[in-house]
């Protein structure tokens, strides 16, 4: 019996473990698009450009006959950056938050105010 409890225990920290793992991956993915970006144009020198990419023979062939590029896929991700994210915040909470805490009497200009 308790073998089967370790083991499924095991089961369930490895899964958290992977999505930790995974969501964590993205994010510095995230981070490190946004550092790029930013060294475009606040520190040129460290920008690293996307690479170019490399035409099939069937490419360069359409692109001299029509003398534009070939259209290419819709980058997918957050922005378009191709960068895949799986952060979703899921709320906890089911029921309505609480009432807010007790504060001062309503605002009132100086004019308005009685002493």
């Amino acid at each position: 019996k308790s073998v089967a409890e370790a083991t499924e225990q095991r089961k369930a920290e490895n899964s958290d473990y992977k999505e930790l793992m995974s969501s964590d991956t993205a994010a510095k993915e995230v981070l490190g698009f946004a550092k790029n970006r930013l060294n475009r144009f606040y520190n040129p020198k460290l920008y690293k450009a996307p690479p170019k990419k490399e035409l099939s023979a069937e490419g360069r062939i359409e692109a001299s006959i029509s003398g534009t590029e070939p259209p290419t896929a819709a980058p997918g991700g957050i922005a378009g950056t191709g960068i895949a994210a799986s952060f979703v915040q899921m709320s906890l909470r089911k029921d309505a938050p609480p009432p807010p805490p007790e504060s001062w009497d309503a605002y009132a200009k100086k004019g308005e105010e009685s002493t």
